[in-house]
């Protein structure tokens, strides 16, 4: 949290942000209803998700490393962009275009963990959403040194926010 609140305090706009630990939002439960119909069968905290996901101009992508790898929360959150691969490639649905925007992934790992497997997994969750990496920040080896202490990773996550802008600034003018 200590990266995600640098960021808030250097970006501009509203900011929305959605917890995959306390926020209303189930794992997609592949009943199939997506398949023939627009949206998902689940009515839960998701809904504003998908509705956000189509107006925001920035995404920021947040987890700590568990076994090397994003959250299971994370992970069963993600599931539910089902919906928009099956309206692409199962539906072939071609008025369904999410706005494109940026994306910036932010990981902490406390262990000895590699984290290119789970940069490859929000790599994926990012294109789901129709969202361009342009940025990272690694706060690793938190056993050691807490992310709020990691003065680089705590410096990039500044640097990104106000990338972001930069970005939300040339698309509103």
């Amino acid at each position: 949290m200590a990266l995600i609140k640098e960021m808030l305090n250097h970006l501009n706009g509203e900011v929305k942000l959605i917890s995959t630990y306390y926020d209303d939002i189930s794992p997609c439960i592949d009943c199939r209803y997506c398949w023939q119909n627009q949206g998902c069968s689940i009515k839960d905290e998701m809904q504003e998700v998908y509705r956000l996901l189509d107006e925001v101009d920035n995404i920021i992508l947040a987890s700590p490393l568990y076994f090397s790898e994003l959250t299971g929360k994370l992970l069963s959150f993600a599931s539910r962009f089902q919906s928009f691969y099956v309206s692409r490639t199962i539906r072939k649905d071609s008025n369904f275009k999410l706005k494109n925007k940026n994306g910036v992934l932010i990981i902490t790992g406390g262990g000895d963990g590699d984290p290119e497997s789970a940069i490859e997994r929000a790599n994926i969750i990012l294109r789901q959403i129709n969202a361009k990496l342009i940025g990272k920040v690694l706060s690793l080896k938190t056993n050691n040194i807490p992310a709020k202490e990691d003065y680089e990773a705590l410096g990039q996550a500044r640097e990104l926010a106000l990338r972001l802008n930069h970005y939300s600034d040339i698309i509103t003018r």
